[in-house]
């Protein structure tokens, strides 16, 4: 026979009391968090799991970020491109230039003259566009001055890209530097490194330097290859014609206008081609950034699955570990009517 004291009575029930509102507590923690857990040791697995999906969440929108900015930055490149291709150069200094070459127009050279310079100031207004607070083809040097310039230089016209002269061929090496610049970044390609060394093809290079769209440096005829100073030098040309017959200056200068309007042509051809592949570099970031738009979604998805409880359970969990409780409480008001000795001792 087991006798069954007061005070044993009393621990069990303070005991059960105890899991019951332990219970409650927990319940009402997961409806007011609406998370599976709240300390890594309720469900270790779980939160291991959940941990890993959060490190790679973080790099998924951490490349997205970088991605989405520089999907933006080669959009505006190519809109800057389009608009030198087929507004300026197309659009308005070849016909500008093969105009001048034709006897019929004589005594329009030197108004084309201008409408060529004009053409080639515009080309290095549009070059110097900005996205944000950068300069769009500034190279990996975007956050200084703006990258080109025309400067005059003893009574000429000189352009320049950060502050070297694109058209001195003593400037060779320093501007074939400029314009293989290069500024990986991590679009989702698998970065890697081998030796301490990153492997260029997982990533994206991020830098556009001007000059290698537009040109530098000149040809085997001592003629520059930039296609706005071709268009300034036609200019020139153009502009020592008589202001009346505009009869050439020289039978160079005839030759000369010939020559860079044939140039000219082939520069355009150039940046067209560069454009193209610039629309392709646009092309493969915006997949890039759709893909890893999906992939942070999907990991997102799994993360919620993972940490977030379905509510409806929850709350139903909470109700009964209430009604659980408050039935506790209940049975304790027999058990708890002790006399005054019981409450004494």
């Amino acid at each position: 026979m087991i006798r069954v004291t007061t005070n044993g009575t009393l621990r069990g029930y303070k005991s059960s009391l105890m899991r019951t509102s332990n219970a409650v507590n927990l319940a009402r923690t997961k409806v007011l968090t609406q998370s599976n857990y709240t300390t890594y040791a309720e469900d270790p697995a779980a939160a291991t799991q959940a941990f890993k999906l959060r490190r790679a969440f973080s790099r998924a929108n951490a490349q997205l970020d970088s991605t989405t900015t520089l999907n933006s930055k080669f959009s505006s490149a190519c809109d800057a491109l389009k608009s030198v291709k087929s507004d300026l150069a197309d659009g308005q200094a070849k016909i500008s230039a093969l105009a001048g070459l034709n006897d019929a127009n004589a005594s329009g050279r030197q108004p084309l003259g201008e409408v060529l310079q004009s053409s080639a100031e515009s080309i290095v207004q549009i070059m110097n566009s900005q996205y944000g607070s950068s300069f769009i083809f500034g190279g990996k040097d975007s956050l200084g001055d703006a990258p080109f310039q025309m400067q005059t230089v003893g009574g000429k016209k000189v352009l320049t890209y950060r502050g070297v002269a694109v058209d001195d061929p003593a400037n060779a090496a320093a501007l074939k530097a400029m314009a293989g610049e290069a500024s990986y970044v991590d679009v989702g390609s698998g970065l890697t490194e081998v030796d301490g060394e990153l492997v260029s093809s997982s990533a994206f290079n991020g830098a556009l330097s001007g000059i290698s769209f537009i040109g530098y440096g000149v040809d085997e005829d001592g003629d520059p290859k930039n296609m706005a100073s071709i268009m300034q030098k036609l200019s020139d040309i153009f502009g020592r014609c008589d202001a009346d017959t505009g009869a050439w200056a020289s039978d160079q200068d005839k030759e000369d206008a010939s020559r860079l309007t044939e140039k000219l042509t082939d520069s355009i051809d150039e940046i067209t081609n560069q454009w193209t592949a610039l629309d392709g570099q646009t092309s493969y970031l915006t997949t890039s950034e759709n893909r890893l738009t999906e992939l942070s979604d999907n990991l997102n998805e799994q993360i919620l699955g993972i940490e977030q409880v379905d509510l409806a359970s929850a709350i139903t969990d909470f109700s009964w570990a209430q009604y659980c409780y408050n039935a506790a409480l209940k049975v304790g008001n027999s058990i708890l009517s002790q006399s005054l000795i019981d409450y004494m001792n």
